[in-house]
């Protein structure tokens, strides 16, 4: 949790430009065992073109969670592929931007691989950092954490942060939001709109703005945008102004109104929580509202929760189905494994074997018509 106000600058950089971490090509931190210089992270480029698919494919005749990975090859070249033109709902949770993976879900959206994208707030806060112009570092998981506090370094597991940093993209979003309409917004709306400020052909707000394609946070307050629109609310409150509200209802409504018109659709989840539910949620969600809609008719799943707990963050595929959330027939797979190591891979073999699936054609989706 960041409550720092005011950052101490205690880390070593090296060359120019904007933004202190995009200028600098390493990052030096002070561990136990004397000054580590780290690089920035590098998102994988899924378009580049290292041979994956036929590697992934042989996997189908192998154990275990290799197989598993085949088999959501499988079920996703499938889905691409339904003349029926499935809208693809793909849920992101986790820490996907630090962790490298900003350029492999921007890459799904600008292919129209994905559809309609539900996130967790971190990773699209993480993304505006990324596109304002700040960058994440390569760091260690055995570091001295109280000394990383000291030198205002933010730790995401094996990668940094300048907590300084994030308080200028904070800054920035407080600024922007306090430029807009004050009336009611969805997240989906609010999320679209900044997409369009942005300049980074990388990033993914900006692409899906460009492409249409929906972004939704139900979680939106728990997370950094949260913590910015909560310092705008009080900057509103403080000079007696009117302050836009983003209502998460608005967001079922939107979200229901793109499955409706939807004649198939399908899931693609990579981690659970909030994005996983919420996608999963809109058939019985139909179902209140008199509406009957078939469940996912595809669905992939990459996760590393064990489903004997009771959780798997919302159920196993197989289970879901006994809620209608996928149909009987669905056809569906589950990988156990990082999704790190699972998405890239996933989505490299899928552009590898684009020229099966590259007539689907985009949608444009970002504006449902609430009724």
């Amino acid at each position: 949790m960041r409550s720092k106000v005011c950052p101490r600058r205690r880390v070593a950089q090296r060359g120019g430009g904007r933004g202190a971490f995009s200028s600098a090509p390493v990052l030096r931190v002070e561990t136990k065992q004397g000054p580590r210089d780290s690089a920035p992270v590098r998102h994988f480029d899924a378009v580049s073109k290292t041979p994956v698919s036929k590697v992934v494919e042989s996997f189908r005749y192998t154990s275990f969670q290799s197989r598993n990975l085949a088999k959501c090859l499988d079920v996703l070249i499938e889905m691409l592929t339904d003349p029926a033109r499935p809208v693809v709902f793909m849920g992101l949770a986790g820490a996907m931007v630090p962790a490298g993976m900003r350029k492999v879900v921007r890459d799904m959206i600008k292919f129209s691989v994905v559809d309609v994208l539900v996130s967790t707030g971190a990773n699209l806060f993480h993304d505006l950092h990324e596109a304002l112009g700040f960058r994440h570092y390569v760091g260690s998981a055995q570091v001295d954490d109280i000394m990383l506090e000291k030198m205002d370094v933010d730790r995401i597991f094996d990668t940094y942060a300048w907590d300084e940093e994030f308080v200028q993209t904070d800054r920035w979003l407080v600024e922007f939001t306090d430029r807009l309409e004050p009336r009611l917004y969805s997240s989906r709306e609010f999320l679209h709109i900044l997409g369009e400020q942005l300049s980074d052909d990388e990033s993914i707000l900006k692409t899906a703005a460009e492409m249409d394609v929906p972004v939704f946070c139900p979680a939106l307050s728990d997370s950094s945008i949260g913590i910015a629109l909560t310092a705008y609310r009080l900057k509103r409150f403080k000079a007696e102004k009117r302050a836009l509200i983003i209502d998460p209802i608005l967001d079922n409504l939107e979200i229901l109104e793109i499955k409706q018109r939807a004649a198939k659709t399908a899931a693609l989840y990579v981690g659970g929580g909030v994005p996983k539910n919420y996608i999963q949620q809109v058939t019985p969600m139909a179902d209140i509202v008199s509406r009957r809609l078939e469940g996912h008719a595809y669905a992939v799943q990459i996760t590393t929760d064990d489903p004997k707990w009771g959780g798997l963050s919302g159920c196993t595929l197989e289970e879901s189905q006994s809620w209608g959330k996928l149909t009987s027939e669905a056809r569906h797979a589950t990988v156990y494994v990082d999704a790190t190591i699972g998405l890239p891979l996933l989505f490299k073999a899928l552009v590898e074997r684009r020229s099966e699936w590259q007539a689907r054609q985009p949608l444009a989706l970002s504006s449902p018509a609430v009724v």
